[in-house]
């Protein structure tokens, strides 16, 4: 299979990416101009399978850094992994040549037998990766009574709680990614965390985002901002995208309030599945006890694969990925 370059408009390259299936919100047009702005040049290609229906799609992000062409493609392609496994690595060889690496983020369920084709079309693990491979992911189909009813003892209890102290939950309908990145270095400060999110990068994702991602919002009795939440719906999936919580969030359990009303709001917009953005048992098990007390599933991604044109070129690029912060 030969891939070319996508020459439609984004309501084209939408579409047809929610045909090739499954809904991969990483992939969506606006994530790629997001990332845009961000430093990454989005590069989107496609392949067609017999007749003219389109079998693999795939948005590239690209990047050169001391002469290497870093390719990196959030969410992983869309299609069978047949036809990309060998496609994707010729289409980098003929634009940028050896000095090329690029790794893929394969945000579906493992299948063994897509790791065989990925390993025997060259495609490795990182020996330095970005995540787990791990997620959560809860089933919006049931009814509300039947979902709470997954949920653990105390993550009731606490969601209970949080209607205690007069807090309003609502839609953010105009965010401010001002108050949005304020509310991130508060968390960061009292958890000890790394920056998350700058103002700029929020900004952007706003900006390129708008309706497809929605934003609620937890205030106190006072009309105080104590936390956000928000999540973007693709292909009948929901991807948690953001979350920051103020330490006076904490005491009134106001994230038990935002991501059961994201949820539900996410359903109400046609998501099955929420997927609860990655999973860490061990280095961040307070955030992990949270999510997996929605009820939700744990599930092992496909996950990370890397090709490059030059042996080494794996380790150094992975490192740098890491250090950089340059996925998502």
């Amino acid at each position: 299979m030969t891939l070319t370059q996508f020459a439609g408009e984004a309501a084209d390259w939408d579409a047809t990416l929610a045909a090739a299936g499954p809904g991969n919100f990483y992939q969506s047009h606006a994530w790629g101009e997001h990332r845009g702005e961000m430093g990454w040049q989005p590069l989107r290609v496609v392949g067609a399978g017999e007749g003219t229906a389109v079998a693999t799609m795939a948005q590239m992000l690209v990047r050169r850094q001391f002469g290497v062409a870093i390719t990196w493609v959030p969410g992983g392609p869309a299609g069978n992994f047949r036809h990309w496994a060998t496609a994707l690595p010729d289409l980098l060889r003929s634009r940028f040549g050896a000095a090329s690496y690029c790794r893929v983020n394969v945000l579906r369920e493992h299948q063994p037998a897509a790791e065989s084709q990925l390993s025997a079309a060259g495609w490795r693990r990182p020996s330095v990766r970005l995540g787990t491979g791990l997620s959560l992911e809860l089933d919006l189909r049931p009814t509300a009574e039947e979902r709470i009813a997954l949920a653990s003892g105390n993550w009731r209890h606490n969601l209970r709680r949080s209607g205690k102290y007069g807090l309003t939950v609502e839609p953010w309908s105009n965010p401010d990614a001002a108050q949005m990145a304020a509310v991130y270095r508060e968390m960061e400060g009292y958890k000890g965390l790394a920056q998350q999110h700058s103002e700029q990068a929020l900004q952007s994702m706003l900006r390129h985002l708008g309706t497809s991602v929605t934003v609620l919002r937890c205030l106190d009795a006072k009309g105080t901002l104590l936390a956000f939440r928000a999540a973007g719906v693709f292909g009948g999936r929901a991807w948690d995208l953001l979350a920051a919580a103020t330490p006076a969030a904490r005491k009134v359990y106001a994230s038990h309030a935002l991501l059961w009303a994201l949820t539900e709001t996410c359903r109400q917009q046609g998501a099955l599945t929420y997927d609860l953005g990655g999973a860490d048992p061990v280095a961040n098990k307070g955030v992990f006890d949270f999510k997996h007390g929605t009820g939700a599933r744990l599930f092992e991604y496909t996950g990370e694969w890397e090709w490059a044109g030059m042996p080494l070129l794996g380790r150094a690029v992975g490192l740098m990925m890491k250090h950089r912060g340059m996925a998502a």
